[in-house]
C-alpha cells in the first residue's frame, strides 16, 4: 500500500529550459509589482542575476502575450493581462466564499441538498455541495462535469447564448443521462431553456436522478447575465406537493442573495 510523502518533505524543483524561463519571468513581474515602479531590462536583469540577453527574450515574450507594457520605450509596467487575470481571481475567490455561506444557509432554510454551478468550457462545473437532511442520491458532486441538458442548473446556465450559439453547444455536447430521461432534442431544449430565463427558474424532475429532482435560479452579474447557477435537490414527491413553491421561493431568493452580495463585493475598492 503506498503511504502520502509527508507535508514536509519539499516538493521537487521544475527542471529544463522551459521551467527555468518560467521562473525568471515570474520573478521579473514580483520585482516590478515589489518595486512599485516600471523598471527597464537591465534593472530587472542585474537584480535577479538573469543574463540580459535572456531577460531581452523573455520581456518581448511577456509583451506579446500582454504581461508586460512599454512605459518610455526603455522601462516596463505590468500588463494588462495580470489585471484581468487578477479579476478573474478575484472573482473566483468571491464566488466560492460567498457561495459557501449561501448554501449552507439554502440547506439550512429547506433541508434538501444544494448545490452552486457555473460552466467550464461547454460542460455544468459543480463548485460547491452541500448535502441535505434528508437522504437524496445525486448524481453530480463537488468538482464533477456534467452535460448541460442534464440539470436544472445547466439549462440556466447557458440561456444568455444567442440561438446560434446555444445550438452549436446544445448539439456538441447533449447526452442521455443516467435515467435516459433528459430531454436530448436540441429544439426543444432550445426552447426549454428560453422559457426556464423567462420564468427565472428551471425545474427536471427524475430526468438524472431516479425519485429526485432539481430545482435551480440563476445568479446574476451586474448586467444581468448569468455568471452561476444556484440549485436544491429533493425527492420527487416534494417537488410535486404544495412544497414546490415554497422551494422555488427559496432558491430563487438566495440566487438573488448571492447575486446582491458579488456585485457589492465588486463594487467595493481594493
Amino acid at each position: 500500500m503506498n503511504r502520502p510523502e509527508p507535508l514536509s518533505r519539499p516538493r521537487p524543483e521544475p527542471t529544463g529550459s522551459g521551467a527555468r524561463s518560467l521562473r525568471r519571468a515570474v520573478g521579473m513581474l514580483s520585482l516590478i509589482r515589489s518595486r512599485g515602479e516600471a523598471l527597464t531590462v537591465a534593472e530587472m536583469a542585474s537584480t535577479l542575476s538573469i543574463p540580459k540577453s535572456t531577460a531581452y527574450d523573455l520581456v518581448h515574450a511577456m509583451l506579446d502575450e500582454g504581461l508586460l507594457t512599454p512605459v518610455d520605450g526603455t522601462r516596463f509596467a505590468l500588463g494588462h493581462l495580470l489585471h484581468e487575470l487578477g479579476q478573474g481571481y478575484r472573482a473566483q475567490v468571491d464566488i466560492l466564499r460567498e457561495g459557501t455561506r449561501i448554501v449552507q444557509a439554502l440547506r439550512d432554510e429547506t433541508g434538501e441538498t444544494v448545490q452552486l454551478s457555473a460552466m467550464d468550457g461547454p460542460l455544468m462545473h459543480v463548485l460547491l455541495k452541500q448535502e441535505g437532511f434528508r437522504a437524496v442520491r445525486i448524481i453530480s458532486n463537488t468538482g464533477s462535469r456534467v452535460p448541460v441538458n442534464w440539470a436544472a442548473a445547466g439549462r440556466l446556465l447557458v440561456s444568455d447564448l444567442d440561438d446560434a450559439a446555444l445550438r452549436r453547444l446544445l448539439s456538441a455536447t447533449v447526452a442521455p443521462s443516467p435515467t435516459g430521461r433528459a430531454e436530448t432534442d436540441v429544439d426543444r431544449l432550445m426552447a426549454q431553456i428560453r422559457t426556464f430565463r423567462a420564468q427565472g427558474h428551471a425545474v427536471e424532475i427524475g430526468e438524472t436522478n431516479e425519485h429526485a429532482g432539481c430545482l435551480a435560479a440563476p445568479v446574476l452579474d451586474a448586467e444581468g447575465h448569468v455568471i452561476a447557477a444556484l440549485s436544491l435537490a429533493a425527492p420527487e414527491q416534494r417537488l410535486n406537493s404544495p412544497d414546490r413553491a415554497m422551494l422555488v421561493a427559496a432558491v430563487t431568493r438566495a440566487a438573488a442573495d448571492l447575486g446582491a452580495a458579488l456585485r457589492q463585493g465588486r463594487a467595493q475598492p481594493s
